[in-house]
């Protein structure tokens, strides 16, 4: 593993940082394939998107001489790339920002390939009892505040549950702990509507791209359990893992696969060519 603060190496978070304090932060997690970001402008977008939503400077310039710096000088096959700007609190306590300048930390670490076994065979995946809170202002971003996120991938062992579906305090379905999520219903895609919470996700827009391409109609609404429940199949989507479908979630069973099967052959490339 090697870490960045600011271009220069580090192995530790200053105190001045509103990130630990606060959750006054955003990141991004990139796979690296063969000393390539995958998708790295389109992570960089939704970051500067991020920064905007909470009013923190892009340095984009410094970001990416920094990457390349990171990529240049861990050769591995397989890495994961993990971007975060967090606001620098200049020594002063309390909730209001001081300022709009962020610390940067990039930090690479070897990771091996994804469990080919999940991508074809499916995942069982359960119904997380923590709820997400609905937020319009931070919805789509990826903000460092994911307590909701830790404390539902607790309520089951990973080992049996790879992933899990997560509702927002309303009962909308929003997204995977890690990931996001679709169903298939009639040949149709549908993918939960994030203008109140969850994260707009990079391999959720290759995905929608990809059907649509296809001529596969792709629709983003509010999608709640029994959406769920009538689907022909579910599936999981991020970056790093690529798609999962689910073979069963809690009592529920789904045996097709079949649209994600498409999308998994337009895009298995990315993660396994």
């Amino acid at each position: 593993m090697q870490t960045l603060h600011n271009g220069k190496p580090a192995q530790s978070l200053p105190f001045e940082d509103r990130g630990w304090a606060l959750g006054d932060a955003l990141f991004e997690t990139l796979l690296v394939r063969q000393g390539r970001a995958v998708w790295l402008d389109e992570h960089l977008q939704r970051l500067q998107q991020g920064c905007a939503q909470i009013q923190l400077d892009f340095p984009e310039k410094a970001l990416r001489t920094e990457i390349d710096a990171l990529l240049k000088s861990h050769p591995s096959e397989r890495a994961v790339l993990r971007l975060c700007l967090s606001r620098d609190s200049l020594g002063l306590r309390g909730y209001a920002a001081a300022t709009r300048t962020p610390h940067r930390y990039c930090q690479i670490v070897p990771v091996p390939e994804p469990v080919r076994e999940y991508w074809e065979q499916g995942v069982r995946a359960f119904v997380a009892q923590t709820r997400l809170p609905e937020q319009g202002q931070l919805a789509g971003i990826k903000h460092t505040n994911r307590l909701p996120h830790v404390l539902a991938r607790a309520e089951r062992p990973q080992s049996d549950f790879s992933e899990g579906l997560m509702l927002s305090v309303s009962g909308l379905v929003i997204e995977g702990i890690a990931s996001n999520c679709f169903i298939a219903k009639n040949e149709v895609l549908f993918t939960p509507l994030l203008d109140q919470a969850g994260v707009a996700g990079i391999a959720r827009k290759k995905v929608i791209q990809s059907a649509q391409v296809a001529g596969v109609p792709v629709i983003e609404r509010r999608l709640t359990m029994a959406d769920i429940t009538a689907a022909d199949e579910l599936f999981f989507c991020n970056s790093l893992i690529g798609l999962w479908p689910v073979r069963q979630l809690d009592c529920l069973s789904y045996s097709s696969f079949k649209l994600c099967q498409w999308v998994q052959r337009d895009l298995e490339s990315v993660w396994y060519g």
